[in-house]
Formats: structure tokens, sequence, C-alpha cells
């Protein structure tokens, strides 16, 4: 399979979709460019010579990562060396260290277009968003345009994996985009389509989780006590293939936080083996 051409999806950004289908991944990583003359890419995705190889003929100033998840960074060094470009993000793991680490409120602006740095943690321990709004000054943007990386997806909720995930954290970081002001007008995810209404996109995943946080306490109290996976079979009675791991990480995800919060008992929750009470 190769990589798809970059199409445009929003004034100033294109889009290009990673060959890396997968039940996880859906049709791809989105890997986004933006600007022209100095290009900022976002989210180069997997270390793919067919997909880098639509990114560099660009010329790129920046790589930026909204975490360092392989189908999202693994292919970020490499784009950054091939393009002679400096690569930013939030710490990686070692060996995946960026250039310069970004931290909440930071900016990285190329000509006629700004993108702030939000820390969005949850997914993973050290997620960023990027908001990108265009110089004021500059030709009319296509307002407040959001890179959520894996914090909101398109046509589908995230997995929050622990111990690197954290569901309090995550839900935490929806919040603070929801309640952002102005509103986020459209949400460019890691995987899936674009989100046109950014801001209801966002708060209706908000309210799927919460939605979830309580069909895991009472299939509990039905139960009485019980295992992660007794607990992900009762909430996702059906589950696509590929998709049962994943079913049962999120519920110990809520579990943990459920723990943290007081309303569930185990004898140790970083124990995926455990059982769980209602306290």
């Amino acid at each position: 399979m190769t990589a798809r051409v970059a199409d445009d999806v929003a004034l100033g950004v294109r889009r290009v979709t990673a060959p890396n289908p997968s039940a996880m991944t859906g049709a791809g990583t989105q890997s986004y460019l933006v600007g022209s003359g100095d290009v900022v890419v976002v989210d180069p995705g997997p270390d793919d010579e067919a997909h880098l190889g639509c990114l560099v003929g660009e010329d790129v100033r920046y790589v930026l990562v909204t975490h360092d998840h392989d189908d999202h960074a693994a292919g970020a060094r490499a784009l950054a060396r091939r393009c002679g470009a400096i690569l930013l993000g939030p710490p990686g793991r070692p060996g995946r260290e960026p250039d310069g680490v970004l931290a909440d409120g930071d900016v990285v602006a190329v000509p006629g277009w700004r993108l702030s740095v939000l820390a969005t943690p949850g997914h993973s321990a050290r997620d960023v968003c990027y908001l990108l709004e265009a110089e004021p000054g500059s030709s009319p943007g296509s307002g407040r345009l959001l890179f959520s990386g894996d914090l909101v997806l398109g046509g589908s909720s995230t997995v929050v994996a622990a111990p690197d995930g954290d569901m309090a954290l995550y839900l935490a970081s929806l919040e603070r985009l929801v309640a952002l002001e102005p509103a986020v007008d459209v949400v460019a995810p890691g995987h899936g389509p674009l989100l046109a209404a950014g801001r209801a996109a966002i708060a209706g995943q908000l309210a799927h989780r919460r939605r979830r946080e309580q069909e895991v306490l009472a299939a509990l109290g039905r139960r009485g006590r019980a295992t992660v996976a007794e607990i992900a079979a009762a909430v996702y009675p059906t589950v696509a293939s590929g998709l049962a791991d994943a079913a049962q990480l999120q519920t110990w995800a809520h579990l943990r936080k459920l723990v943290e919060d007081g309303s569930v008992t185990t004898l140790d929750p970083d124990d995926r083996t455990a059982t769980f009470a209602l306290a």
C-alpha cells in the first residue's frame, strides 16, 4: 500500500494519510502540513518511506508531534533530518527526544500562522494539542483549528491505556478544551475525519466517557466484586475484531480513576488482574 497525496482540509492546511490502517488506527494516521514557504508538519506518523516521501517535498521548517506513540512519531526524526527541520514536541522516550521540548503556552510560528501548545495529558502522560490560528493582520484563516492527536478522534473514541494513560487526566484535558474561549471551531484528529463542530465534538467525547464510567459502576454494582475482564464483558458485550484488549484497557482506566475518586476499592489498582468492588 502506498501513502496518499495531500488533500486540502482547511485554508493553509493539508493532510496526508499514512498507509498504516488497523483496528486501532482506522484508515491510518493523519499527518498535517501547515502553511507554505516555511511549512510545519504535525504528526509525521510511522517511519514509512512512501509516507515520508509525501512530506519531504515541502519546505519543512518544523516537525511537531502530539505524543511519542509509534504511529504518530516514529518517522519524526527521519523527516526532520531529511528536511533539515527542527523537531519539537513533548518529552519523548529515550532515543526519541525532540530538538526542543514544548510546554503548555509555547507558540510555534511560521509566516501567516501560529500554533499554540496545549498540555492535554490523558491518552498518554505527555500529550499535547496544537491550536492553529492565523497571525493577526494576515489573511483570514479557518477559525481556530485544533490538531488533537489521539485525544479526540474522528468517528470513534480513543484508548486510554494504563499505566501511561490516565482517565482522570484525560477527562480533565477534555474539560479544558471544551472551556476554551473562543471555542475550537474545527478538530483535525490523528485518526478519522475532520470534526467541523469542534467544541460540540469534544463535548461529545467527554459525555461518552462519563456515560462509560456510569456503566462501569453499574456493572460492578450488579456483580458485587469483579475483575477488569468481567466488567469489560458486561460494558462492551459486542466488540469488533481486534478490539477486545482495548475494551479491557478502557475499563481498567475507568476503574483506576474510580479508585482514586474513592468510589471503588481494590488491593492493587495497578494490577490488571485484580478484583474490584464498590467502596
